[in-house]
């Protein structure tokens, strides 16, 4: 059996108050897609993941930790740190005719900005949750956009 490699990545959900979600038409896949990309060799994912927001987007943000139902974390000691849990991890096979087919380990943030009124860059828009199923949109992004709105788990 061929083993497929895999490609470690991370994604921000960002929902602003108005219901609406930070998306672009990817160039590459055709996909209406939030912010998020490839994380670097000794990169931490919710470094990696503020970093593709503000390169992609030009615009800073936050995590949001998800670690309902839970509320108390791992202490931090000298040697263990409790790194903010994703709104969801997740294993999406990439057909690529160049690099070649493999998977992303995508580590899916709930994100808020900084500065929610800057303008994102051209290529992204703010897309209404009743708008998102008629985009070319993976289904997995519509139901992360659910779970967001579900849990109500922004401000």
């Amino acid at each position: 059996m061929e083993q497929q490699s895999k490609h470690f990545t991370a994604t921000a959900m960002i929902r602003n108050d108005k219901g609406e979600f930070l998306l672009h038409e990817h160039p590459k896949l055709g996909f209406w897609l939030p912010p998020g990309g490839h994380i670097e060799e000794n990169e931490e994912p919710q470094d990696a993941v503020i970093r593709e927001v503000f390169e992609e987007t030009g615009l800073m943000c936050r995590i949001i930790d998800c670690a309902y139902p839970t509320v108390t974390k791992v202490r931090r000691t000298d040697h263990v740190y409790a790194l903010p849990v994703p709104l969801a991890i997740l294993k999406e096979f990439i057909i690529d005719g160049k690099q070649g087919n493999h998977w992303h380990i995508d580590m899916v943030y709930l994100c808020e900005l900084i500065t929610p009124e800057r303008k994102p860059a051209d290529e992204f828009k703010w897309i209404p949750f009743e708008e998102l199923a008629k985009l070319n949109i993976p289904n997995d992004l519509l139901q992360l956009a659910s779970m967001v709105n579900e849990a109500n788990l922004l401000k």
